[in-house]
């Protein structure tokens, strides 16, 4: 028998390692081991290590049967050729007992063959080292035998060989004596793994399955699909030897093999060598780890496939943790990146810089450069331009960062009039391929973002539920956490603390399994708990929601959120001059971010919160002639309105509102300005309201307007639970006060109608069948709940109360 890098001696005075476990399940009754496996494995040294009292007959079955390796004495051309002239003269000598081990060089039998012996199948497993056995053999090879400090270094050292030759015996002797002889060790298993990749039915596509890893059913499909190949089950890579089973059951191919694999695909056909690179790191890409698959391609430096990868899945590289990509634009060929990004490059570069180790970082920009004078801007914007006349993922790539340049560049009007084209791209391209989840779900997400800030919140509100539509259910856990978090600000926003509780819940469930970028993730969710707090006037649970976020708004882009909410917890806190002093310093300081869309409705919103206030005893300032259009902004000036006492324009401004107003938050504060304004009985409506705030579907801020105005009774407020039954009476009543609204009897309002016909109060008495004195007794009565001297007076304050 011939097994090179060991002593004869070491093969005389042991058997085979594998021997062992094989034997076990042998009955003793066997006559014939038939072994099909490649050289290599000590296949002579397995045979002869059969106890018995008889030798053992080794017949080695190969197509040449004029070659004879080294102590295999006896060779023939087939299965049949062995049992027909070799057995037959060995049990003459030997008599029935005589036991034939036959080796082949194909996993290919002649079963029919076998009919009359007792036989038991070798397979390639069989002779695979593990590694105890690896272990023992160390302890026992005496040509350089290995130093270790202990049985632990022992078995670690015998784990790393296993790992490297998956117990394949040859270089594993080779490397027990030269533990540095891993190209000879290589070398050495060159001439069997050719031979026996020729002798499988499929066997060079086992040998292209080296170019995989990890080596799945999945990846394996998916790299066959590629190069058009039947994939290898790996039930046959196992088989073959060409996989290994490591300790914890799951296969693995042992670096040696894959290197040798690899060397022989790329011998037999170079060019063929490097498509299976690319085509593997798109079937890794695919079906397995992304991370691995781009870094596998920058190891081999195929820059190409790795450019394709990062264009279909760059995205979800850049949500699992940005500095990924970041650190591959540093090692690629500064050439390649040009001719990949093109105009895109610097932009891309530039948004990438900002990647942080808790989630992407930028400094809010001054506004020094004009979008007209932004030359990268005016070239992304003509390549998107071409590139959306039909639009895929490269498109829809190169338009977010056309997207993301312009919001950091602070063109946040143009940013958001971009995200409008990428987002008809994007439904251009989705009725015309299939596209990824998580693409779809980001150019989503970072438009809905940009036209938020750009003021469009129609358009944003659906962004964003597109964006979660779409990777719902993936368990994507960064663009869950993200999408739910922007979702409940975003309803926060509006008004709808419902919505607002429920996505912060939803949130919730996802962002504990966030890694990179969870502080970026949670930003928003936790600026919408501020929302929810101070709609339950729970100025506690405010500061609790304000104290995770800095002190001062940061640089981050939620920054004029974070300044308006910091200006609304000073007006819970009665300091309405405090919210203003707030704004007006972030105006100050950072004069082009404060002059967006949002900043400029948020705060607003402030000064006319602050200016409501003073409708309270504290300061106020006069209104704008032109009322401003947002809806929010005219419900506020609806109710300095009515504090005035000009119920016609309150009125007026109240319907203009409700044309556009979304949030349920507003909607009631118009539906508590109905009530202040009428002199019907709004019993129903004002139960509707405490029900809501009761189930959690409102909020106490519902009825702060009624509170105020002293329309709540206390049996209205003993159907509140007690805490938030103590926040509401904290409010103060107006009473008597020239603002409240005059409350005339039956008799005072018939003759406020005759005083607007033009009546005398004789003519009023006359038509009203009642005595002159008694009008005007009601008549002084009159003048006086309206607060006027004179007829032209009453008249007036009458029409701005809606009397």
């Amino acid at each position: 028998m011939f097994v090179r890098y060991a002593a004869p001696r070491l093969l005389t005075r042991i058997d085979h390692p594998a021997w062992k476990r094989f034997s076990t399940g042998l009955t003793g009754t066997e006559n014939v081991l038939l072994i099909s496996a490649p050289a290599g494995l000590g296949r002579g040294w397995f045979a002869r290590s059969w106890p018995g009292e008889q030798d053992v007959l080794v017949v080695h079955v190969r197509n040449d049967a004029n070659f004879s390796p080294p102590g295999e004495a006896s060779t023939a051309p087939s299965l049949a050729e062995a049992f027909e002239t070799h057995i037959p003269k060995f049990l003459a000598t030997h008599g029935d007992q005589g036991r034939t081990a036959i080796v082949l060089d194909s996993p290919t039998i002649d079963w029919a063959v076998l009919a009359a012996y007792d036989c038991s199948m070798v397979h390639v497993p069989d002779l695979l080292l593990t590694i105890d056995e690896i272990a023992a053999l160390s302890a026992d090879f005496d040509a350089v035998p290995p130093h270790f400090d202990n049985d632990h270094d022992c078995r670690t050292a015998a784990e790393d060989l296993h790992r490297l030759t998956g117990g394949w015996l040859e270089p594993t002797l080779l490397l027990l004596r030269e533990p540095s002889a891993l190209d000879r060790a290589q070398e050495s298993i060159l001439p069997f793994l050719s031979h026996w990749i020729d002798s499988q039915h499929n066997g060079w596509e086992m040998a292209k399955s080296a170019f995989l890893d990890p080596i799945t059913t999945q990846t394996l499909s998916a790299f066959f699909s590629e190069i058009h190949g039947d994939p290898p089950l790996l039930k046959d890579l196992v088989a073959a030897g060409f996989l290994v089973l490591g300790e914890d059951g799951a296969p693995f191919m042992p670096k040696l093999i894959r290197d040798a694999l690899k060397t022989l695909v790329r011998q037999n056909d170079p060019a063929l060598a490097d498509d299976l690179v690319a085509a593997a790191i798109d079937a890794i890409a695919e079906s397995s780890d992304l991370i691995s698959a781009v870094q596998q391609a920058a190891a081999h430096r195929h820059w190409r496939a790795l450019g394709t990868v990062l264009t279909e899945r760059g995205m979800e590289l850049f949500t699992t943790d940005a500095r990924i990509i970041r650190g591959l634009l540093t090692v690629m060929p500064e050439k390649f990146v040009d001719q990949w990004l093109g105009d895109f490059t610097g932009a891309a570069i530039r948004i990438l810089d900002g990647a942080r180790t808790d989630g992407m970082s930028f400094v809010l920009p001054d506004g020094r450069l004009e979008y007209e004078r932004d030359s990268v801007a005016s070239r992304m914007r003509s390549n998107t331009a071409r590139l959306y006349r039909n639009p895929g993922p490269q498109a829809l790539v190169f338009g977010l960062i056309e997207v993301g340049y312009l919001r950091i560049a602070g063109h946040d009007v143009q940013a958001a009039a971009a995200a409008r084209r990428l987002l008809t791209a994007l439904h251009t391209a989705e009725s015309q391929r299939r596209l990824r989840p998580i693409l779809a779900s980001v150019v989503n997400l970072h438009a809905g973002v940009a036209l938020e800030i750009g003021g469009d919140q129609v358009r944003s509100s659906s962004s964003y539920h597109a964006a979660y539509h779409h990777i719902e259910g993936t368990g994507h856990t960064f663009l869950l956490a993200d999408t739910t978090s922007k979702l409940a600000l975003h309803h926060a926003l509006r008004g709808d603390t419902h919505e607002t509780r429920k996505w912060i819940t939803e949130h919730e469930r996802w962002v504990g399994k966030v890694g990179w970028g969870r502080p970026m993730v949670t930003r928003n969710a936790q600026l919408a708990r501020v929302f929810v707090g101070l709609a339950d006037l729970d100025l506690a649970a405010v500061d609790e929601a304000l104290s995770v976020l800095p002190v001062t708004p940061d640089q981050n882009e939620t920054w004029q959120v974070h300044t308006y909410l910091l200006a609304m917890r000073s007006i819970l806190a009665g300091l309405p001059q405090r919210a203003l002093e707030v704004t007006n310093r972030m105006r100050c300081q950072r004069p082009h971010p404060s002059n967006t869309p949002l900043a400029r409705a948020l705060f607003a919103v402030t000064a006319r919160a602050a200016h409501m206030a003073g409708a309270f005893g504290l300061p106020s300032t006069e209104l704008a002639v032109t009322p401003p259009p947002a809806p929010e902004l005219l419900l506020l000036d609806a109710y300095q309105a009515v504090m005035n006492g000009d119920l016609d324009r309150a009125a007026l401004l109240i319907s203009r509102a409700r044309n556009d107003v979304a949030g349920d938050r507003w909607l009631k504060f118009a539906t508590q300005l109905d009530i202040i304004m009428s002199d019907k009985d709004s019993e129903l409506i004002i139960r509707h309201l405490i029900d809501d705030i009761v189930s959690g579907q409102g909020a106490l801020a519902d009825l702060v307007l009624l509170r105020r105005h002293a329309i709540l009774t206390d049996s209205h407020l003993q159907r509140l639970p007690e805490e938030a039954r103590a926040r509401i009476t904290r409010i103060p009543e107006v009473r008597g006060d020239k603002r409240t609204r005059p409350a005339l009897t039956p008799r005072e309002y018939e003759v406020l109608e005759g005083l607007r016909e033009g009546l005398t109060r004789r003519q009023i008495a006359e038509k009203q069948f009642r005595s002159e004195n008694t009008v005007r007794s009601q008549v002084r009565s009159l003048y006086q709940k309206l607060d006027a001297a004179t007829l032209e007076e009453a008249l007036e304050a009458a029409r701005r109360w809606g009397l």
